[in-house]
């Protein structure tokens, strides 16, 4: 692999105080970044607007989680976007999903505004959306690391992590606010003019994010080094299998989608509605007060230059997590439960940058598409998960959905860490495959 720095990264001293914020001194992370905030904040409202919309019109919990799964229908096309994302410009291929994104939007917001939306044509649209969300997904993840030195890659996930807490914060805010003041048609106007923006601020990244030359990377024998799709994911696939540290990452990546991310996104409405008797607006609070937490937790997390060990930091913070989401299911006010949220997504923001930082580290340069292709379709858990829970919910209460993801949660982590002691002990045959600087 080539030892020189790429050009247009700006250079980094080996002792620098931590800072969360180091990685915006590149300007195309700036750029990435900028495109991922304005395009999440669209997210978030859109999704908020539609889980709402949902709940008034059905009354089900179950139809509720069966919306938010639709958004990731997409998701086991993930592994052919890894090898699209290794193979072409990434920069052009962010710019193709940013494009479709806004105009899957602009058509959804043409039906509320012209009185024609029911509520088939959100889980039409929201799932011809879920196929190209994917591939931003996993561009965007890939685009930037390849856009800052090794040592900020952590910085750069903390700051990416940071960002969606943020949407989650402003975009559940504005949206809750929109829908409740005006209704559901300005609501989703902002939605599409931030896809827009989002959609020009990835124009504007230089093609120096793209990722540079490799040469193949065999890693077993019979893994195609050919120029084929097939090949280059059974070569990924081949990598991943023989490295323990990254199956169980896998497996961590998984388990946090089916377990613990469904109780922030649509069962969050469900949990405001059931327990607190909440409108729009108290969603959007409890949403926004997670996210918080969860904001601080990755900007922490991502300050230091380097974490020695992100998977035994994983694991830590993942079973912290899960405890903490036990209490939620107690008798608790509205007032009490957001100083709850709050510390709860601190251990949500840490998990989520552990996570990226040691798949990046683990990941050579040239498989780190193919390698987040197989991490977003881990996100397959939150589907279940949201299945699961809604049906909980509308069988047995909500209090015992709180109770089943936690205590499933928990007991899933620590049978990984015995299955896959690498997790905790660390694999030096995975150790940190990044760019050098």
């Amino acid at each position: 692999m080539p030892s020189e720095r790429p050009s247009g990264l700006t250079p980094v001293t080996r002792h620098e105080r931590p800072n969360p914020f180091a990685a915006l001194r590149q300007r195309d992370f700036r750029l990435i970044w900028s495109s991922e905030m304005l395009h999440l904040w669209g997210t978030e409202m859109e999704n908020l607007v539609l889980a709402w919309f949902i709940l008034s019109d059905t009354g089900s919990p179950l139809q509720v989680g069966l919306i938010g799964a639709t958004r990731f229908g997409g998701t086991l096309l993930a592994p052919l976007y890894g090898a699209v994302v290794d193979r072409f410009d990434r920069r052009k291929v962010q710019i193709f999903a940013r494009s479709v994104s806004a105009l899957l939007a602009a058509v959804l917001m043409t039906l509320v505004l012209t009185d024609l939306f029911v509520a088939w044509h959100a889980f039409a649209i929201v799932g011809l959306s879920s196929l190209v969300r994917m591939l931003g997904i996993v561009v965007n993840q890939a685009l930037s690391a390849d856009a800052v030195p090794a040592s900020q890659i952590n910085n750069a996930m903390g700051l990416n992590r940071a960002t969606t807490d943020l949407a989650r914060i402003i975009g559940s805010l504005m949206g809750g606010g929109l829908m409740s003041a005006l209704g559901l048609g300005p609501a989703y106007v902002g939605v599409v003019a931030l896809y827009v923006a989002a959609t020009l601020a990835a124009t504007l990244v230089s093609r120096r994010a793209a990722p540079l030359p490799e040469p193949p990377l065999h890693t077993a024998p019979g893994a195609g080094t050919s120029r084929g799709y097939y090949s280059q994911i059974a070569e990924g696939v081949s990598y991943v299998r023989g490295h323990s540290l990254l199956v169980g990452l896998l497996f961590f990546a998984f388990l946090i989608e089916f377990t613990a991310f469904p109780l922030v996104n649509e069962l969050m409405t469900v949990m405001g509605d059931k327990l607190f008797g909440t409108n729009e607006n108290g969603v959007g609070v409890m949403r926004a007060t997670a996210s918080g937490g969860a904001l601080l937790g990755a900007l922490v997390t991502g300050a230091y230059p380097g974490i020695a060990n992100p998977g035994r930091l994983l694991v830590i913070t993942v079973v912290a997590w899960h405890l903490l989401t036990l209490p939620l299911a107690f008798h608790v006010s509205f007032g009490m439960v957001l100083p709850l949220l709050f510390v709860w997504g601190i251990f949500a923001g840490a998990s989520f940058v552990a996570l990226m930082v040691a798949l990046l580290k683990a990941a050579p340069v040239q498989l780190r598409g193919r390698v987040m292709g197989l991490r977003v379709l881990a996100i397959y858990g939150l589907p279940l998960g949201l299945l699961m829970g809604g049906w909980l919910a509308e069988e047995f209460g909500v209090r015992t959905m709180i109770r089943v993801h936690g205590v499933l949660g928990l007991g899933l982590a620590l049978a990984a860490v015995a299955i896959w002691p690498a997790l905790w002990k660390g694999d030096r045959s995975a150790e940190d495959h990044s760019r050098p600087e």
